[in-house]
């Protein structure tokens, strides 16, 4: 009886350690945000005419971003016509454009705000996103 009993505790326990695990919350970066971002330590080398005017200076932007896809990877656009892909580890995420090597990395704070830092060969700053 004690045996029975035993097998029946630890299989109670599996499943609720199952159960726990798939029923947690996950963030869920798909959808429509507007990115704000700002770039800040812009190298004096910069090419390019849209980064020459910024030499030495920094600049902001908003746009808005869409992420496509699940909760842990896809594909996102912008509203000014690049894209790239992304991943989500738990409240960790990241993303890459395609057309260059800025990175975007940071943390959601809740289902609907997340903010961190981005990096490039030229560019760094910080970024929000709100939806």
């Amino acid at each position: 009886m004690k045996k029975k009993l035993m097998i029946l505790l630890i299989t109670a326990l599996f499943v609720a350690m199952i159960f726990s695990t798939g029923c947690a919350k996950k963030f869920d970066i798909t959808g429509i945000w507007t990115l704000n971002f700002n770039w800040f330590s812009v190298a004096n080398s910069a090419p390019g005419p849209e980064l020459s005017s910024m030499k030495g200076a920094g600049a902001a932007a908003v746009e808005t971003i869409t992420f496509i896809g699940d909760k842990k990877s896809g594909t996102f656009s912008t509203s000014d016509g690049y894209n790239g892909t992304y991943t989500v580890d738990g409240k960790s995420v990241s993303w890459l454009f395609n057309a260059s090597v800025t990175r975007y990395v940071g943390t959601s704070t809740d289902d609907n705000t997340m903010s961190g830092t981005m990096t490039s060969e030229y560019l760094n700053g910080t970024w929000s996103a709100v939806r």
